[in-house]
């Protein structure tokens, strides 16, 4: 009686552990499957242009980000303050991942190996991305890695591939990445 009794209890808690674990583990679309990229470049497309801000815990920069996919499909990502001076000059492929050019505070190995991983969950698309929309699906979040290497983006805006705002969060790191698009400046500047 005892033996079929801590039988039944060892089975019930099984059975809550593992309702438990499904019900905690999130359920989100594109875990495990391949999630498009957050901004959509089309080759020939005139650049997109976006402010930039990079906050580290006290320190803040701000700028314009410049994206364009190139003829052979590189995708170049250029960043400058609103003064001039470039922050930084990359080149994406598949693969490759090269500096053209950096300021020195940002040429350390961690660094660029961060904004190389922000860059590829932007532009390419990935697995191992976890995504959830809001309610009213103006909003998709998406989660990558654990611990330190843990970054999430917050997507805004109801075009697929063309998002009004991008949150990039590093919480253990406390960086924060935010991309704001800017109209088509070219149209402006004709007008004038």
């Amino acid at each position: 009686m005892r033996r079929s009794l801590r039988f039944v209890s060892l089975t019930a808690l099984l059975f809550l552990w593992i309702q438990i674990q499904t019900s905690c583990s999130s359920r989100m679309s594109g875990e495990g499957s391949t999630v498009p990229p957050a901004i959509e470049l089309t080759q020939g497309e005139s650049s997109q242009k976006y402010n930039i801000q990079l906050d580290f815990m006290k320190h803040h920069m701000s700028g314009m980000l410049i994206v364009r996919r190139m003829p052979d499909n590189e995708i170049r990502i250029v960043a400058s303050t609103y003064f001039g001076p470039s922050l930084f000059d990359f080149s994406l492929r598949n693969d490759q991942f090269t500096v053209n050019s950096c300021i020195e505070p940002m040429k350390k190995e961690k660094v660029l190996k961060l904004l190389e991983m922000d860059f590829r969950r932007l532009f390419l698309s990935e697995k191992g991305t976890r995504v959830k929309a809001s309610k009213d699906s103006t909003t998709e979040k998406r989660t990558t890695g654990k611990g330190f290497g843990k970054s999430v983006v917050y997507i805004t805006g109801n075009t697929p591939g063309d998002p009004a705002q991008i949150k990039i969060k590093h919480p253990w790191i406390r960086l924060t990445i935010r991309l704001d698009k800017l109209s088509n400046l070219d149209k402006l500047s004709k007008e004038f």
